[in-house]
């Protein structure tokens, strides 16, 4: 990662982080997997963006996955919301060729896109019943400092190619989990059980959330976008 992207995550820090799934009942009661333990994919890090034709998602936004260390990453990320300027064109952010048509725009304006909420997260991996899972540990700022989660997103990683990863949330709910001691050993006995049972995942059949990797070529117009828009915010 380049210096700006560092930049970034340190800008993403000090504000206000809303997280965006705070809604989604697919959250879990323990971490799976143990961040002391795991072990970072390369091809993991880097900056990626959300189409807005994924079903889950209202609005497009962006992901910063950044080593934390040889074993976590640090997640920072924003949902975008478009302009509300009519005198400025609108840009397909449902194809990656839109965003990088915003990220070349000049001048870059709220007009355009603007951030509607950010968030941080510790992320690792585990692997179980022959799958990849990720776990997100959000990371809230509070005046006294970051408050300990009482919930984590677990997902499925499923890469499709290089650059293009899809994520399912296991679901915390999920009557897999009925009678289960609220334990990490026995929430990853379930996964690693049923990691290819539909019925473990918030949505059975789709990814709920698509991430395409931005490329190196691009690299540098989109972190001058994220350092645009974060200012803004």
């Amino acid at each position: 990662m380049k210096s700006k992207s560092r930049s970034l995550s340190g800008a993403v820090l000090m504000l206000l982080i809303i997280p965006i799934f705070a809604g989604l009942l697919a959250c879990m009661p323990v971490p799976i997997g143990d961040p002391e333990r795991s072990k970072i994919d390369p091809e993991l890090t880097g900056i990626w963006v959300t189409l807005k034709d994924s079903e889950s998602l209202d609005e497009p936004g962006f992901y910063v996955f950044e080593p934390y260390d040889k074993r976590t990453w640090l997640v920072s990320g924003a949902g975008l919301v478009a302009g509300d300027n009519p005198d400025l064109p609108d840009f397909d952010l449902t194809a990656y060729k839109g965003w990088v048509e915003l990220a070349a725009a000049d001048p870059v304006t709220e007009g355009y896109v603007s951030i509607e909420d950010m968030v941080v997260y510790k992320a690792w991996v585990k692997k179980l019943g022959g799958e990849v899972f990720m776990t997100w540990e959000p990371k809230m700022l509070l005046d006294d400092g970051i408050a300990e989660p009482e919930a984590w997103f677990t997902f499925h990683v499923v890469k499709k190619g290089r650059d293009r990863i899809e994520l399912r949330y296991v679901d915390g709910n999920s009557d897999l989990f009925d009678d289960v001691d609220e334990t990490r050993r026995a929430y990853e006995k379930v996964i690693s059980k049923n990691a290819n049972n539909p019925e473990l995942y918030a949505d059975e059949d789709d990814a709920d959330v698509v991430l395409v990797r931005v490329q190196e070529t691009e690299l540098e117009l989109f972190e001058e976008l994220l350092d645009i828009i974060v200012n803004w915010n």
